[in-house]
């Protein structure tokens, strides 16, 4: 990809053409750390992505500081030299494999994709997030190019804990457990 991005100065940031290419391929190393602990316990299909940029870094996202990088580029105009060129970006990755890198429970997970230019500006962008039948969508689109970085964070609220009390009426004792546990009307609390 470095030498991609030298290549753009010198080509006014503009495509000298907008061919339409398929390339399908698989990955032959997991990563490093956490994610490729968690892709060496899968032995099916981790992921996909797709992209309509001319480069990107291939592997799985780089988890750093408690994200999902991915870095993809293309010029930033297309090939008119006018028209600006909008990126498209798609994770779909296992549940099973997200929850592991991030250490998750089953509880819903939620997430948010940002893109960020190479200055560090945020880029605005059109993002989709669900879950669905075990698979995690992760999207951008609309962003603009030379040098973006899509950052994906997920998230997942803490387990609420349930307090019992013990509430008695008389010489009958009632145990309650919720997450706000009250006595039921004619009791007091023990």
């Amino acid at each position: 990809m470095s030498n991609f991005l030298l290549w753009l100065p010198l080509a006014k940031d503009k495509a000298a053409a907008m061919p339409t290419e398929w390339r399908i391929g698989t990955m032959t190393q997991n990563g490093e750390g956490k994610v490729g602990e968690c892709l060496n316990q899968s032995k099916s299909l981790a992921g996909v992505v797709t992209t309509n940029s001319t480069m990107y870094l291939d592997g799985p996202p780089k988890f750093q500081d408690g994200f999902l990088d991915y870095k993809v580029a293309s010029t930033h105009f297309e090939a008119d030299g006018t028209t600006v060129f909008k990126g498209t970006y798609e994770l779909i990755m296992s549940s099973k494999i997200a929850r592991c890198i991030y250490g998750f429970t089953a509880a819903p997970v939620s997430a948010t994709v940002s893109i960020t230019s190479e200055n560090g500006e945020p880029s605005a962008a059109t993002t989709q997030v669900n879950e669905k039948n075990g698979w995690l969508t992760l999207a951008a689109y609309n962003f603009t190019f030379s040098n973006p970085t899509v950052r994906i964070s997920l998230t997942q609220a803490k387990d609420v804990k349930k307090t019992t009390i013990s509430c008695i009426k008389g010489k009958k004792v009632k145990k309650v457990s919720a997450i706000n546990p009250k006595c039921p009307s004619g009791y007091r609390k023990k």
